[in-house]
């Protein structure tokens, strides 16, 4: 799927979009590795960050069913990030009618969890780059 700005820097790949629950993946490069070798963590909580948002906005840029932002975010650092792989997976925890809670792991390719987020995200306003399809959230 076709993304813009940051999120297409970084080089994410949505491997799952559903409304409510999310699958981001992201091949790590050596920039994004600190100087033991390991992910950086601010990778790690920009692909949270991703995942957990395209969760609560049931997809990506072009494919989102609601513009949301994000309001907070807490990442818990759980183990030395080292694959050559990171998939995010992230899951609604509640949803209202301003604001969803979401929660999201990161696992490198044996499995391990690395990292693990938990976030708020609000329904924002319809802005002049969204879709031109996308209505305007009801509250």
């Amino acid at each position: 799927m076709p993304d813009e700005g940051f999120r297409k820097w970084l080089g994410v790949e949505y491997e799952v979009m559903e409304d409510g629950h999310a699958v981001v993946g992201l091949d790590i490069t050596d920039d994004m590795r600190n100087l033991r070798e390991v992910v950086q963590g601010g990778v790690l909580a920009a692909l949270i960050d991703i995942a957990m948002a395209t969760a609560a906005a049931g997809g990506n840029y072009d494919t989102r069913l609601r513009p949301m932002a994000t309001l907070e975010m807490k990442v818990n650092y759980l183990a030395a990030a080292t694959g050559p792989r990171m998939t995010a997976t992230a899951d609604v925890i509640r949803a209202g009618s301003r604001t969803s809670v979401v929660r999201c792991e990161v696992h490198d390719v044996n499995g391990e969890v690395c990292a693990a987020g938990l976030g708020t995200f609000m329904t924002r306003r319809v802005h002049k780059t969204d879709p031109t399809e996308m209505a305007p959230p009801t509250i």
